[in-house]
């Protein structure tokens, strides 16, 4: 190919897996041969950092319920939410990270854990909420920071902030730039390397489009679908 492209399994192999963002599916990922898994970080009424995508469960918010009874909603269908510790210590050494957080307010907490278990070459962190980012950097500014963008219901100015982001991302020094692929045009992406940033679209499932991609000016994939793309890669290389 000339250039690598790294694999991100979203959530884990989320698409292969029975639940997203279980160790069952950071497992697969890492059997897969992933590159880095992709993860969402939130946290529990009674401060337990975890590894769970949106901000409710059966209509009760994560921050109004304790880890317990979290566990206990999921429990019900049949999957359990790892803790941020046990994703860490599951994916030490096997596999690299790419962690983002939901919310503003645990930044610190999230990166003393990480930082215990992990050279900053084996982690990036990103949030679609700058404050977010602007924090990670202030704590830390070792650390490899990203931007997420390409919010489903947005005004015709946030979508134009968004498609142009370089301001943003040099006031916040970020290293990369996450968008929803559809918004990863060759104009944005000729503007992002013209800036230095790297890309990491989401999220790249069908093959057509992660075939596309791998020829394209980004450094990672981000996708359900690791399986896919690892196969394309592995084709590609042959």
């Amino acid at each position: 190919m000339g250039k690598e492209i790294k694999i991100i399994a979203h959530r884990g192999a989320s698409a292969i897996a029975k639940h997203e963002n279980t160790l069952e599916a950071f497992d697969i990922a890492i059997k897969l041969g992933a590159d880095m898994v992709e993860f969402d970080i939130r946290r529990t009424k009674d401060n337990v950092m975890v590894v769970f995508h949106d901000d409710n469960i059966a209509g009760k918010k994560l921050k109004n319920i304790t880890y317990r009874e979290l566990n206990a909603i999921a429990g019900k269908e049949n999957y359990r939410v790892p803790k941020l510790e046990e994703v860490l210590e599951r994916c030490k050494g096997k596999i690299c990270l790419d962690i983002e957080l939901k919310e503003s307010g645990y930044e610190e907490c999230v990166i003393d854990e990480v930082r215990k278990r992990y050279s900053y070459n084996e982690y990036s962190m990103k949030s679609f909420h700058i404050q977010t980012v602007a924090n990670i950097k202030k704590i830390d500014c070792n650390i490899k920071t990203g931007l997420l963008v390409g919010k489903e219901r947005a005004g015709i100015g946030e979508h134009i902030r968004e498609y142009f982001p370089q301001r943003r991302l040099k006031r916040l020094h970020c290293e990369f730039i996450s968008p929803y692929y559809k918004m990863a045009t060759s104009g944005f992406l000729y503007r992002m390397k013209k800036n230095g940033i790297e890309v990491y679209p989401w999220t790249v499932n069908k093959e057509k489009t992660i075939k596309r991609f791998l020829k394209k000016n980004v450094s990672g994939i981000i996708t359900d679908r690791p399986d896919i793309a690892i196969r394309l890669v592995r084709k590609t290389e042959n």
